[in-house]
């Protein structure tokens, strides 16, 4: 190569070089944000280290950091699965945003990215993490009482309200439900037509 193309291609790869993260000020200060996806350019950045310089202690390092084997065809592996994570993170993240949204909306996305979700989740906001399992837990509820629905009282002003029922037999239009706190009690259940109750909902 004549000396001005290697200046041309020293140049072109400074310019490159200044768009990636630099390792040194990640020494210094952490990441606030995104600190999962820095540590996976730093287990690739260690990876890359040891096939050049067929350096074990590289690899352990990036084995480590990337959290698999420390041999080069599973570092591979999972270095593959990590670079789904910014993906994923935004998928799910664009399925939580609708104003609709629905467990079977996230269980689809999800299901892609099953191999990465101890990663993703990771990566979720506190809100986010309480969210899905929000939409997890109305989609294993079933939509009309009966039997074996757990139930309270639908009208406020009744003290059955805050207790906790437990429907025995289903009589058609209306249903038997036996009450916890009626245990002690001669009388320990009472039939209520479906509209009188609602799912019981833990304090």
């Amino acid at each position: 190569m004549t000396q001005q193309a290697t200046k041309a291609l020293n140049k072109q790869v400074k310019q490159a070089l200044e768009k990636t993260i630099d390792l040194r000020s990640l020494a210094q200060e952490p990441p606030k944000e995104n600190a999962q996806e820095c540590l996976r350019l730093m287990g690739m950045a260690l990876k890359n280290l040891a096939n050049a310089m067929n350096n074990t202690q590289a690899l352990e390092a990036a084995a480590i950091i990337l959290g698999s084997e420390p041999t080069p065809t599973a570092i591979a592996y999972r270095a593959e699965q990590l670079e789904m994570l910014p993906q994923a993170v935004s998928d799910i993240r664009s399925v939580l945003a609708k104003p609709e949204r629905t467990w079977q909306d996230y269980s689809i996305v999800a299901q892609e990215y099953e191999v990465i979700k101890a990663d993703y989740w990771a990566e979720l906001t506190t809100q986010e993490t309480d969210l899905i399992t929000a939409l997890q837990k109305a989609s294993s509820q079933p939509d009309t009482i009966g039997l074996g629905s757990i139930v309270a009282h639908a009208d406020p002003y009744r003290t059955l309200y805050v207790a906790r029922g437990e429907v025995i037999q289903d009589l058609g239009d209306e249903v038997i439900v036996a009450w916890d706190s009626w245990k002690e009690q001669s009388k320990k259940t009472d039939r209520y037509f479906r509209d009188e109750l609602r799912f019981w909902q833990p304090e």
